[in-house]
Formats: C-alpha cells, sequence, structure tokens
C-alpha cells in the first residue's frame, strides 16, 4: 500500500505531517468550542402539568441539564429532590419546566417567599396596601422599592353619625312657676375641659405609623420588555389593569386599625420616609390648624389683630 502511495510521487512525510497537523487543528477547534459554551447544571424539572394546590410526588420530578446562567440560581438543583417532595405547588409548573424555587412551598423554597419575611419578624404581618383606591393619594408604584420605609397619614373630615331610632314618644312634664329650678351654670373648669375635648374630635390627620412601616414587595409593576424584541406584541395587553399595590410589614395589632383607615378614611396619604426614629403624635386637627394660622398672623403682623 505505502508502495502505491510511493510509486504516485506523495511524499510520505509531508503527507503524515498535514495529517498531523489536521488533527491537532480538529482537536483545537473542538477544544475551543467547548471552552466557549457555558457551563451546566443538573436541575429539578416536572413531568407533567403541575397545578395550584398539587402535591408534589416523586414521578413528578426529573432531573434536566441546562445552561448556567444569571437565573441559574432561581432553579432547584438535582440533589434537593427530597426537599421537594410532599411540597404544594404555589405556582403553575408545565411539563418540562425546571422547577423555580419561588414556584412551590416546600423545604427547598424556603428564603423566597414573602411568607419567609415573617420568620425574622414575629408579632408582624404582610399587609396589602391598594395603590388604585379612590382614597388613596401615593407616589406611582415605580417610585417604590422592596426596603424603602414608607408613613400612612390618615385625614378623616368629619365624624360618622350614629343612627338612632326613637323608641317611645317622649314624655312632657309641666311644671308649674314655683316648682321650676334655675338650671346649674357649670364650673369654668368643666367649661374648658369640654372644649379641648371637644378641638380633638375630627377633622384631623393623624399618622398612623409615626416610625414608619417597611415596603417588602412591590405588586403589578408592568414587566420589563427589550425594546429591541418585537416578537412579544401582546405584552402591553397582558400588563394592563393589573392591581398595584404595596406589600407592608405591620405589626398585627395595626391590621384593623390600617383596614379600617381604608374604609372610613376621607384620604389616606402614603409617603417615602428617610428614617424612621420619628416619635408618636396626638395627631393634627383642624383647630390645631387655626391656631397656627393665628400665632403665625400674630408674629407677622407683630400682635395686631
Amino acid at each position: 500500500m505505502l508502495k502505491r502511495i510511493a510509486s504516485t510521487g506523495v511524499n510520505l512525510v509531508v503527507l503524515g505531517v498535514s495529517v498531523g497537523i489536521f488533527l491537532v487543528a480538529f482537536i483545537a477547534l473542538n477544544a475551543l468550542g467547548a471552552a466557549q459554551k457555558p457551563p451546566t447544571i443538573s436541575v429539578l424539572s416536572a413531568t407533567r402539568d403541575l397545578n395550584i394546590g398539587d402535591a408534589i410526588t416523586p414521578a413528578d420530578l426529573a432531573v434536566k441539564t441546562v445552561f448556567q446562567d444569571d437565573n441559574a440560581s432561581l432553579y432547584i438543583p438535582g440533589e434537593e429532590v427530597t426537599g421537594v417532595v410532599g411540597g404544594v405547588v404555589a405556582q403553575p409548573i408545565f411539563n418540562g419546566q425546571p422547577i423555580f424555587r419561588s414556584a412551590i412551598v416546600a423545604q427547598a423554597a424556603e428564603g423566597t417567599r414573602l411568607s419567609a419575611v415573617l420568620a425574622k419578624y414575629p408579632g408582624h404581618s404582610l399587609f396589602p396596601l391598594p395603590l388604585d383606591a379612590m382614597n388613596l393619594v401615593a407616589p406611582d408604584a415605580e417610585a417604590f422599592l422592596p426596603g424603602d420605609l414608607v408613613g400612612v397619614t390618615m385625614v378623616i373630615s368629619s365624624r360618622p353619625q350614629q343612627m338612632s331610632t326613637p323608641t317611645a314618644m317622649p314624655e312632657v312634664i309641666i311644671e308649674s312657676d314655683y316648682e321650676a329650678q334655675p338650671a346649674a351654670t357649670p364650673a369654668p373648669q368643666e367649661i374648658a375641659q369640654t372644649d379641648a375635648l371637644s378641638r380633638a374630635l375630627p377633622p384631623l390627620a393623624k399618622d398612623l405609623f409615626p416610625m414608619g412601616v417597611r415596603v417588602i414587595s412591590v405588586q403589578g409593576l408592568p414587566p420589563e420588555t427589550d425594546s429591541s424584541d418585537t416578537g412579544n406584541s401582546d405584552s402591553t395587553f397582558t400588563s394592563i389593569d393589573q392591581p398595584q399595590m404595596l406589600i407592608l410589614l405591620v405589626p398585627n395589632a395595626s391590621r384593623e386599625v390600617l383596614s379600617l383607615a381604608l374604609q372610613l378614611g376621607d384620604r389616606l396619604v402614603v409617603s417615602l420616609m428617610a428614617r424612621g426614629d420619628e416619635q408618636p403624635t396626638a395627631g393634627f386637627t383642624y383647630w390645631d390648624f387655626e391656631d397656627l394660622f393665628k400665632s403665625d398672623r400674630k408674629e407677622v403682623l407683630g400682635g395686631g389683630q
């Protein structure tokens, strides 16, 4: 065979060198291509469509190899299968889809869900504050970020009137002139005390959380879209009319207060706060507002009327 190749005038040395160079180049190109590929990881995926509330069984899980990217930390690694079995599906999971930690309620998802915050703050609750409420005034939802400190000021213009139903006709007592007694005149101290208490009634403004409450999550924001991506033309339709709300970390004792304020408050003003070192206040009433104007006027006019 070699003699036939040699008889054709082909130099065996040149042929050997060419084959060697080809092999080296082939190996180098394969190594370069493998180096340019992102690393892979093994994650858990669903073997069938899982609906909200389904209990996860071993047959519902499979190990899938995916490229390691920025979202790899959101997936559940294959070796954590024991922490997923027995969990409950919190978001729909489709067949073959890698399972996100936030999509299940299980041991493997601890620390990723909103409810995990409560483990660090006993005695608190996550309260949804709707930003689209008719009596609520607040910046746009885009102005808030998780971790912001906010205050809620309630404004009441009048006190709700109690409904009264007469049960019987009042008795009319006619006294003769000699039996009529003069009405007792209240003492000046009682008059002053009554006047002070009446000045505490609405209208008033009151900071429900003088030290502020933390924003844990902002719900209802439109998804971030790539301006160069023209394929997703329905993104505007899918994000419209989604209720926007702030998830606030409030003490358990304040849930009823904030709920009642949403119902009866004429205005609820949500403001961003820099610090939480403010002290509780007694509330600012209309009469305080009137006294402030009088004080300013007296200062400007030098005591004149």
